[in-house]
């Protein structure tokens, strides 16, 4: 039995030392290559469906860090991603990175479903997020919005024409929210605020309304009848150079192979 016991401990050695030899030649014991898309959090779900296509026929591991689109810049500028994903379009103050249009998207106004109101004007908007001012004949007395950093925020600011939130009041007439997911939870459980998210984001869990009574849609968006649209935005180091894997993870989202899912998910394609 002693001598049985040698051999199998032997064979476990020589096993241990062919895997180590020759692990980078076979893969014995490697782990898969692994890339990281950093950024807004309305980018993220469709990035996250297109991760988990393309690792259905490629060994690689995609990993997706939520924040907001000014965090994936600035991940993209301190070397700390692959890639970022920004809701927004690049400005100046954007240093040292260039931007590539994914897709576009909408940017709906949601209420509690419960909410009787289904439409409102941009002047109304601005009041309540400006001022404070209540949407006229409607329960609607407060607002949600995102934090400094949100690419969305950024767009529909800029859309709206908002020059600053009515913030740090006693009663709390806006508050800034730092995710898509948190808006919308917010929303569903007041049935006296109005926000704003991705369209492709939507979901049965909030109403959408129409906006000086054009209604958030994928045909409104293309035809440009809707106010509040935007890119989703993919951001490269300016004179940068992606990894192979990052490479491959890049062509395969901005091709057209990848236009089929974004627009199964609601986003609208620009191929």
């Amino acid at each position: 039995m002693k001598k049985v016991g040698k051999i199998l401990a032997s064979a476990l050695c020589v096993a241990t030392l062919v895997c180590g030899t020759l692990g980078a030649m076979t893969g014995c014991g490697s782990k898969k290559e692994s890339i990281t898309v950093s950024g807004s959090s309305s980018v993220t779900p469709i990035m996250e469906k297109l991760a988990a296509e393309y690792e259905k026929t490629h060994d690689i591991r995609i990993k997706i860090n939520e924040s907001d689109s000014s965090t994936g810049i600035k991940d993209v500028q301190n070397g700390l991603n692959d890639f970022g994903m920004a809701s927004r379009d690049l400005t100046e103050k954007d240093t040292g990175v260039k931007g590539y249009t994914l897709c576009m998207d909408g940017i709906a106004l949601i209420v509690n479903k419960s909410c009787d109101i289904t439409d409102v004007s941009k002047a109304d908007v601005k009041a309540l997020y400006e001022n404070g001012t209540s949407i006229p004949n409607s329960s609607i007395t407060a607002a949600i919005g995102r934090e400094a950093g949100s690419g969305t925020r950024k767009a529909f600011d800029d859309l709206m024409k908002i020059e600053k939130y009515l913030s740090g009041t006693s009663d709390k007439v806006v508050s800034e929210i730092t995710s898509t997911g948190g808006v919308k939870t917010t929303i569903a459980t007041a049935t006296n605020s109005i926000g704003y998210i991705s369209y492709g984001s939507l979901d049965d869990t909030v109403k959408a309304v129409s906006l000086d009574g054009v209604a958030c849609t994928v045909e409104n968006i293309m035809n440009n009848t809707y106010a509040l649209q935007r890119p989703f935005v993919i951001v490269l180091k300016e004179n940068g150079t992606l990894s192979a894997a990052a490479q491959g993870f890049y062509d395969y989202i901005m091709s057209a192979e990848a236009q089929t899912v974004i627009t199964g998910a609601g986003y609208i394609s620009v191929k």
